[in-house]
């Protein structure tokens, strides 16, 4: 199975941009939570958002934020350069350490 349910941390947030069918996406780079027991280098990923949830993240999301999420994984290989990539397909997404701005300073 790919499915996947962890916490990323949220590196960038690009504008929506109109995928295949004119289906609002974003796609943007998070970062995995490290193993504690290892020192290992942070394991960035790129994740796609399709549909109303896209609008979600550009609003109310900011960058270092974490969320909670659910989708489903997959690598992509390029036999040129003997490169793998891993994906994210997030389809559900809960906040979790959420920061609200509030306009009281301005």
């Amino acid at each position: 199975m790919n499915y996947i349910s962890c916490i990323i941390r949220i590196l960038e947030i690009p504008k929506i941009e109109l995928g295949s069918n004119n289906i609002e996406m974003v796609r943007f780079r998070v970062q995995l939570p490290s193993i504690r027991n290892k020192v290992q280098s942070p394991i960035v990923i790129y994740s796609t958002i399709w549909g109303n949830l896209a609008y979600d993240i550009i609003s109310y999301y900011r960058i270092n934020d974490y969320a909670l999420i659910e989708g489903y994984i997959s690598t992509s290989s390029n036999n040129k350069k003997n490169d793998s990539s891993i994906n994210l397909n997030i389809t559900k997404l809960y906040p979790f350490l959420f920061k609200v701005q509030s306009d009281k300073g301005k």
